[in-house]
């Protein structure tokens, strides 16, 4: 029985006196709009979506008498004026001791948005007793009243909240979730995020688009961290075990400092990270990191590039990485420059001092363009990296924030190409070095 749909389940309850009441100790109940409103012409239903969806959640509850649920479910986008019926499924979902409770109001591509329209989530009913048997919440576009007091979920492994409005702090509620591995917190509407209690059993971590100021947070045993938002102030406490970050900055100006300094020294433990940031030609100089990626092997960085093609210094500071991750392996650097390259360079032997790497091994860079700093920094990479096996320059814009089409950059792809072909084909590098 748990491996069929509702649907299926009662469906077959008429095949058999014996299974006739049986789908109604059915475990998994996920209302949506595919499993609960027909989406064919010829059953001429009268009613709105939203009434035909309400009335037949309703009545499956009322005839349901599980008391030990794996899953309830409820997709569809319900407002403020449905609260009722809401709380009525949520009640029913604790005292059936619902493990896996997902309440999606989410509005669709058309749908209002609007914040006072919001039902708000009955956090209380799971103050008692109920609140001990979930382990995977997820919420959408509901208000997250947290009351004092709140006893927490104390086996909770699983929280996502999406498009949530949260009155009070939301670290009061973390610490009541001592279990807690796996936390997602994505376009929410909250000031901060700082849990001065440890959260020791957290392994993966999304905070993205909730225009935070602070982001403070301590977890140990933190695996996997995700990150996009405005430059913030980001601690992460002795998460010596991070393996994974990925991080998407939304700024308009130069942001090499931020992420080499301050968030290359709080991700110093990381082994993979892609991060997606803005530069800019013309600054020069940068602030060393008080610490090394002594773990890092895999690094993807994302990079919008603004100003002059001819000045070298804002690209050429990325060869600081060959000093800042001995240990290397994998770089790939996809650019886009907001700009063309028309002067045919000379570049330069000693543009830095050289910095031997041994572990580097495959280097691929994107949306070269033809800037000076972009061959000066390839080319200093190829005479550095001396375990260096393959890197490939690609002149098309690739995986960026804004990938241009291939027409309206063909200009710029085709100058791209010659410019990486007459100054770095030369240089005795043949045997690793392909340009597209």
């Amino acid at each position: 029985m748990s491996r069929l749909t509702l649907k299926e389940a009662v469906r077959m309850s008429i095949l058999s006196r014996k299974w006739k009441r049986l789908w109604k100790c059915y475990p998994k109940l996920v209302f949506t709009r595919a499993t609960m409103c027909s989406s064919d012409p010829m059953t001429g239903h009268q009613e709105p979506m939203r009434t035909r969806f309400i009335r037949g959640v309703n009545s499956v509850v009322r005839q349901l008498r599980s008391t030990n649920l794996d899953k309830f479910a409820v997709k569809f986008p319900l407002r403020k004026r449905h609260s009722h019926h809401i709380n009525r499924w949520v009640k029913f979902s604790a005292a059936s001791r619902t493990k896996h409770i997902v309440l999606d109001l989410c509005p669709g591509p058309k749908g209002s948005s609007h914040t006072d329209d919001m039902h708000s989530f009955p956090l209380d009913i799971f103050n008692a007793s109920g609140g001990s048997f979930v382990k995977y919440l997820r919420l959408g576009f509901v208000i997250l009243n947290l009351p004092s007091g709140f006893c927490g979920f104390k086996n909770l492994k699983k929280l996502t909240i999406h498009e949530v409005v949260i009155t009070g702090e939301l670290q009061c509620l973390l610490p009541e979730c001592p279990v807690l591995e796996w936390l997602s917190v994505t376009w929410c509407k909250l000031v901060g995020l700082s849990i001065s209690q440890q959260l020791s059993r957290l392994l993966f971590l999304r905070v993205e688009y909730n225009n935070l100021q602070k982001l403070n947070i301590q977890a140990p045993d933190l695996a996997t961290f995700e990150y996009a938002d405005d430059i913030i102030p980001i601690v992460l406490g002795e998460s010596l075990n991070i393996s994974k970050a990925t991080i998407n900055l939304f700024s308009s100006s130069d942001c090499f400092d931020y992420v080499f300094c301050e968030l290359f020294n709080t991700l110093s433990h990381v082994q993979s990270l892609s991060v997606n940031f803005e530069i800019e030609t013309e600054v020069q100089g940068f602030l060393e990191s008080p610490s090394r990626l002594t773990y890092l092997r895999h690094l993807v960085l994302k990079i919008d590039v603004s100003g002059l093609p001819e000045t070298t210094a804002g690209i050429l500071r990325l060869a600081y990485l060959l000093e800042l991750a001995p240990v290397l392996e994998e770089l790939v650097i996809h650019m886009y420059c907001c700009g063309s390259a028309f002067i045919i360079w000379e570049l330069r032997e000693d543009a830095l001092p050289p910095c031997p790497h041994n572990h580097l091994k495959t280097v691929r860079m994107t949306g070269v363009y033809g800037f000076y700093g972009q061959l000066e920094l390839a080319l200093y990479i190829l005479r550095n990296a001396t375990c260096l096996e393959r890197m490939i320059i690609d002149p098309v814009v690739r995986n960026n924030s804004f990938v241009p089409s291939l027409d309206s950059a063909q200009n710029d792809i085709v100058r791209g190409r010659r410019l990486a072909r007459d100054n770095l084909l030369g240089k005795g590098f043949g045997k690793v070095l392909t340009i597209l």
